[in-house]
């Protein structure tokens, strides 16, 4: 198509001398094709002792050479300012493609629980002292100064949003899996793997620098999630239990009338599952709870900062306390039973009035007693709903 006029008819007889093989081109032809066949087989088996041999021979087969290392920087080298805008057009399809199937996507309605034996993503935050570090780092008051107050999630519609979607449990369950930086790096090496191949081929066109760009985009992604991830929960374990003893009634289609059948089995239910099973996130938001919080006080998250308020709900382990007292079944119970004991011992001491000290006594008795009620029915409210029979 490019060639000049003069070199059109050279060009036709080279065409014409290959139309018209001879036999001994076919012959050599066959011989090359069969030496193809011959070093393709070779290779497949080579890959495949690499699989049998283990990940070490993998890794080594699979180290870029020198050679593939200076052709990469050779098709960099030689883009063209057009071909590095599609690199740049195909990572961001890549991920917004991800991000509308992500959006679109409905919620399982098999409520998804954590790995049995694998702690919390709220006792993965204690253990790493990642309360405190926002604290010292004053991430609080700095969010504030840049306009997103607490109302702001509750103004944007995220609660209700990452109730529906289930994002709590979810990114729960991605950070507290063992498996996931492993799977998440395996993925990444299958998309780097194949942008480098692309990027590495003898010609590279506009639709190669598309292709790398919408892999290599969503590769670095994966990686850079897989050492975050992996940094984050190595060296936690579970430090409490939040498993909860329920019954559940399921009915058998066996014989002529069927018949219901009662079993029992413990279910972990962690505190983030629970807000979400019992759309309290919802109920927060519906009700304007986080702007009202806002109108009452003056730059609340500031003031919970400079309270030191993190680094104490961290330190007591809070938050873990309550996710695993909600989970028990008879936890809530438990802390309220004591309070009901020390009622009754206040209502004895203000009505007997020994030794003109009763009232200071049962106040003494009593506000405790109070506060442990309140705090039982509190907590209760965070306690797992029944599973659906």
């Amino acid at each position: 198509k490019f060639a000049s006029s003069s070199d059109r008819p050279g060009i036709q007889k080279q065409l014409a001398s290959r139309a018209t093989m001879s036999p001994q081109g076919a012959r050599h032809r066959a011989l090359v094709g069969a030496a193809s066949l011959a070093v393709g087989g070779k290779l497949l088996s080579e890959v495949s002792s690499t699989f049998a041999c283990g990940p070490r021979a993998l890794a080594r087969a699979s180290t870029p050479s020198a050679l593939q290392h200076s052709k990469v920087a050779a098709n960099f080298a030689s883009a063209t300012a057009t071909d590095l805008a599609g690199m740049s057009v195909g990572a961001t399809m890549a991920l917004g493609v991800f991000v509308v199937a992500a959006g679109r996507s409905q919620p399982s309605r098999v409520a998804a629980r954590v790995v049995r034996g694998a702690p919390s993503l709220l006792q993965v935050l204690e253990q790493k002292k990642l309360l405190s570090f926002a604290e010292g780092q004053k991430l609080l008051s700095a969010a504030e100064s840049a306009g997103l107050g607490i109302q702001t999630v509750e103004q944007l519609g995220l609660l209700k949003f990452a109730e529906k979607n289930k994002l709590l449990t979810t990114a729960e369950n991605l950070v507290t899996n063992l498996s996931t930086p492993f799977t998440l790096l395996i993925a990444s090496l299958f998309l780097g793997g194949a942008a480098f191949t692309l990027a590495t081929a003898e010609q590279v066109y506009f639709l190669n620098w598309v292709l790398v760009g919408a892999l290599g985009a969503p590769a670095l992604v994966l990686a850079i999630a897989a050492l975050v991830i992996f940094g984050l929960t190595s060296g936690t374990i579970k430090t409490r239990n939040f498993s909860r003893l329920e019954k559940v009634t399921t009915y058998s289609p066996l014989g002529r009338l069927g018949s219901f059948q009662q079993t029992e089995g413990f279910r972990d239910s962690t505190l983030l599952q629970t807000l979400e099973d019992r759309g309290i996130l919802s109920f927060i938001e519906e009700n304007r709870l986080l702007t009202l919080a806002a109108s009452l006080v003056n730059k609340p998250l500031t003031l919970t900062q400079s309270l030191g308020v993190l680094s104490t709900v961290e330190g007591l382990k809070i938050l873990s306390t309550v996710e695993s007292t909600a989970a028990d079944n008879w936890g809530p119970f438990n802390i309220s039973s004591a309070g009901l004991v020390l009622a009754p011992l206040a209502l004895a001491l203000l009505i007997l009035n020994p030794f003109g000290l009763g009232l200071p006594l049962a106040l003494a008795l009593g506000l405790p007693a109070l506060a442990l009620i309140a705090l039982g029915i509190g907590i209760s409210a965070f306690s797992p709903p029944q599973p659906t029979e």
